[in-house]
């Protein structure tokens, strides 16, 4: 699970709580099973969400590679452009004065956060997550200290930090370095507070400079080891560790798009497995076919060029540079696929106007096969080895003595939040010689295996790896080099392969569209919603026509407590992100009752106009609907009438506001003043209550929470009937 909502939800989480958790606190926050939460952290991976162990358990730390602009003069770019002295509270200028934009919600800067998934941060959880991920907000690095000699004079007394530079930019290259990494230290943390950065941001820093170190360290290793391999096998063999399994040419994902699995590596029981702190090599070793003939003479990882470039260290590096240019051309740009790229001809990525291309080498170019579209189809199916009648074959790679390869745009766990990203299944082959998807539970079985998601995740991190999960009773070893499954316990071995979902010509006209293939499952927003009405970030009110009964609906609700009162018009809120949520927290609730469903209504909610479109934005905030009372706890308050609600509106317009919700109220309890979330229900102390009421045997006011549990789905705009004057 990678829905955009989810990890937005997930980050908004950690950095409310100061940027890390612990995994087993996350998940109790978020609601989640450990299955769901190992899904969503591995299919989005460190670059959003770091996995790391220490001596107390088990951390996840909010990650982004959002940035703020450092230019004075900026004529526009992909990053925030934001005051920095305001986000960390000490501009004394003021928003007319300043120089530097102080609002976040600014035209530019949704934009940029909607890029990023992080519209639904508030200011503050914003500056967590950029003071611990944007070396720009730190104090300023002494030069001296950085300096060939490390020379500066004044030493412990220097008020700028003696900190590798490169280390805090996650470009040192050095495994052990002469300068210190240390953010931690005493004099280091002294120059932090007192530029406003507290020891818990300061920790949270260097656990994700430590964790980039290493994996750039990891990748120059690998990037030399594999330099010495290719040499070896020579410019017509194939590499090391090499297997007919392996996907063909141009399947591979990018060194640059690989998502890193930390923190995570058996799947047993649904359970997050080994939390043993593994970051697994993003780099493979294998190769195959034109793709090994090109690549013999380097294979090094782009920030270990981008370094050398910076420096300027030799003709070497420049070679390294251009080859590592050509490295990545044989994938298929997503951006052209989908509408338009903005690059066109100088775009490093293959254009074509499908996510595959089949080609096939004549001993100078690559030329496109015909009927592209039944080889693919053909491809996509596990049982099919060979096209007799072209000569294809899909274990060799070949057609008759050529080459045959399959470019690709990148698999859709490394870009969960792209269109037409390349979906790969995985399957095992049974006794019947039937080939079974992971995740899929086969004929006469009880149990299934973990998902084509998961297993896609952890063979990116590692190719050559292998890895243990547990389905029932029994545990199995999946070796990703020979395309195997063991069972560790009768050693029983069985075929696996990984093969693409198949996507026609015509599913990509109509994805592009906006129609999905309907194969593809997706929590969808409900049937009767304007689908020209359903934005990628925000919500559209929709009036809703008086001869409906979804507005009698709700006309007769309001009316059962407002009869004085005439209804002006009714808008329906179309939030697709908001009602994903909602329905996710409903499956979450649904799960949690024993499958059985889950109390909900429609219930009123009076409030101000000035915080309707925040509402309708970012939902309910108990922390704002908390100032017109907190009897029965802290929450967001609900009402059975309309009449009860009226009070909380504004009473001196004449057209006022009211809010209808669909609300998860599930299992109730009487509330209290003192209550910040609904008391427990269970002997153990692990099951609560969903929500709580002033009358548990009839209740009119609900006080709900988790905002999760909450859909603004429409507002009442109405006034109050005109007195007739009766005339005797």
């Amino acid at each position: 699970m990678s829905d955009p909502s989810v990890c937005s939800f997930l980050t908004k989480t950690l950095c409310a709580h100061g940027g890390r958790l612990a995994l087993r606190d996350l998940q109790q926050l978020v609601g989640l099973s450990a299955q769901q939460l190992e899904e969503t952290l591995s299919a989005v991976g460190p670059q959003r969400f770091l996995v790391q162990r220490d001596g107390s358990g088990v951390w996840v730390l909010a990650v982004s590679a959002v940035r703020v602009c450092v230019r004075k003069d900026c004529g526009g770019c992909e990053r925030l452009h934001l005051c920095k002295l305001h986000l960390m509270d000490k501009c004394n200028l003021g928003p007319r004065s300043c120089k530097y934009p102080h609002n976040i919600i600014g035209a530019e800067n949704k934009k940029v956060l909607k890029t990023h998934e992080l519209s639904s941060l508030d200011e503050n959880e914003l500056r967590v997550l950029l003071l611990q991920n944007d070396p720009f907000f730190l104090p300023d690095i002494c030069q001296l200290y950085n300096r060939k000699d490390s020379n500066c004079s004044q030493q412990n007394n220097c008020n700028k930090l003696h900190i590798c530079r490169h280390f805090l930019q996650g470009e040192c290259k050095f495994f052990v370095c002469k300068r210190s990494h240390n953010l931690l230290d005493t004099n280091s943390l002294k120059v932090l507070e007192t530029g406003g950065i507290d020891v818990k941001i300061a920790s949270n820093m260097q656990t994700i400079c430590n964790y980039k170190h290493m994996e750039l360290n990891k990748e120059l290793k690998k990037g030399k080891m594999l330099f010495i391999q290719s040499c070896h096998a020579g410019p017509r063999s194939h590499a090391p560790g090499q297997r007919q399994h392996q996907p063909p040419t141009g399947t591979r994902v990018k060194d640059e798009d690989r998502c890193h699995y930390t923190g995570v590596v058996s799947y047993l029981s649904g359970q997050l497995g080994t939390t043993q702190p593994h970051t697994l090599s993003p780099l493979t070793t294998g190769g195959s076919g034109e793709e090994t003939k090109k690549k013999a003479t380097t294979r090094k990882p782009e920030c270990q060029e981008e370094g050398k470039a910076k420096d300027k260290k030799g003709d070497s590096s420049a070679k390294a540079s251009k080859d590592s240019k050509e490295d990545k051309c044989d994938q298929i740009c997503v951006f052209y696929v989908w509408k338009y790229c903005k690059h066109k001809d100088k775009c490093k990525f293959v254009h074509y106007h499908l996510p595959y291309r089949w080609q096939m080498y004549n001993g100078v170019t690559w030329n496109d096969l015909s009927m592209m579209e039944e080889v693919e189809k053909a491809y996509c199916d596990p049982h099919t080895s060979s096209i007799a009648s072209k000569n294809i074959d899909f274990q060799t790679m070949t057609c008759c003595s050529s080459s045959v390869r399959r470019l690709s745009t990148p698999s859709s766990v490394t870009k969960p939040t792209f269109v037409l990203t390349t979906q790969w299944l995985w399957y095992w082959k049974n006794d019947k010689g039937q080939w079974i998807e992971y995740g899929e539970q086969a004929e006469g079985d009880s149990v299934s295996s973990p998902s084509s998601a998961v297993i896609e995740n952890l063979y990116l991190a590692d190719p050559d790896g292998t890895i243990f999960f547990q389905a029932g009773l029994y545990k199995y070893e999946l070796n990703f080099k020979e395309m195997t499954q063991t069972n560790t316990t009768y050693k029983t071995k069985r075929r696996v392969c990984r093969r693409p979902k198949f996507v026609s010509s015509e599913d990509v006209q109509k994805i592009k569209k906006g129609q999905r293939d309907s194969s593809i499952p997706n929590q969808s927003c409900p049937v009767h919603w304007d689908q020209s009405a359903l934005p990628d970030f925000g919500y559209k009110a929709v009036e809703i026509s008086d001869t409906t009964a979804e507005y009698n609906q709700i006309k007769q609700l309001f009316h059962q407590t407002m009869k004085k009162y005439s209804i002006l018009k009714i808008n329906r809120i179309q939030n697709p992100s908001l009602w994903k949520v909602f329905q996710w927290q409903k499956e979450q609730m649904k799960r949690e009752n024993g499958g059985k469903e889950v109390n909900e209504k429609l219930l009123f909610h009076g409030t101000k106009t000035s915080f309707v479109e925040s509402i309708c934005t970012h939902n309910f905030d108990w922390r704002i609907c908390g100032s017109n009372g907190t009897v029965y706890g802290k929450g967001s308050y609900f009402a059975r009438d309309a009449s009860y609600s009226h009070s909380y509106c504004e009473l001196t317009v004449k057209k006022k506001i009211m809010f209808v919700a669909r609300v998860l109220v599930g299992d109730y309890v009487n509330g209290n003043a003192a209550y910040v979330r609904p008391p427990t229900k269970s002997v153990d102390g692990l099951q609560f209550y969903d929500s709580c009421v002033d009358n548990h045997i009839n209740p009119s006011i609900f006080v709900v929470f988790e905002k999760y549990q909450i859909y603004p789905e429409f507002t009442i705009e109405y006034t109050e009937e005109e007195k007739k004057c009766i005339v005797s």
